[in-house]
């Protein structure tokens, strides 16, 4: 004989299995956004030690000609800027801009330590990825992300060291600051506008400070690269 109990189980059951799945994270949503959208021609401008200069950077062109400087005229430099100009022509691809570049930075214990309406900011250890020197230096950082709630992306990104470190035994590190602010591209995505680094310290008794400033501007979608991701569709 059927248990009495068993039909009122059931409606209790079934109820439960109809409840949705728990809602992901505002970061969770950031990191599954979508990645895929249109090849972009855009305008940089570059100031670091020994560059100081604008340029376009067009995917479009055969390798190892993605960037083209407009001022100061590329015959025109010597020295460390023109080995900083030939250094940058040969690695520019034109498809390292995108803020979700950062995704592989961030672990999943990432801690919320704010929240808008529009936006939360989280804290972690970054991640460094495969490269062991990197790992030396990452360990020693906070990372801190801002993603957007409404409309799912990553809007700023910075890593920060909050006091000195040695990540070798001949090298100190004194200050490190990393600072992404990314805007909207027209398909949605967001891309690194304006990235800041700044860092000083002493490498085999010897001081040295680097500083590098970056802007991206004018993204224009190349012909024939796709223009149908929409924003938020996954």
């Amino acid at each position: 004989m059927r248990p009495a109990c068993l039909p009122r189980l059931s409606l209790i059951a079934l109820p439960l299995l109809a409840f949705p799945a728990f809602a992901e994270t505002p970061l969770e949503a950031a990191l599954a956004a979508p990645t895929e959208g249109p090849t972009y021609r855009f305008d940089l401008k570059i100031e670091d030690n020994d560059l100081k200069a604008e340029a376009q950077v067009d995917p479009s062109r055969p390798e190892g000609e993605h960037l083209t400087l407009i001022s100061p005229a590329a015959d025109t430099l010597e020295g460390k800027a023109a080995e900083r100009y030939a250094e940058l022509k040969e690695n520019t691809s034109g498809d390292k801009i995108w803020c979700n570049n950062f995704n592989q930075n961030i672990p999943a214990d990432a801690k919320m330590i704010s929240e808008s309406g529009d936006a939360a900011v989280y804290s972690f250890t970054p991640l460094p990825g495969e490269d062991k020197e990197t790992a030396k230096v990452y360990k020693h950082l906070t990372g801190r992300v801002t993603v957007s709630k409404e409309k799912p992306a990553i809007l700023a990104f910075e890593m920060f060291a909050e006091k000195p470190f040695k990540p070798a035994m001949v090298a100190r590190i004194d200050s490190f600051s990393m600072t992404a602010n990314c805007g909207r591209a027209p398909d949605g995505r967001t891309y690194v506008q304006n990235l800041a680094l700044d860092v000083s310290g002493n490498a085999m008794m010897q001081a040295f400070s680097q500083s590098e400033r970056r802007e991206v501007t004018n993204l224009v979608a190349l012909p024939g690269t796709s223009a149908d991701t929409a924003l938020g569709q996954r």
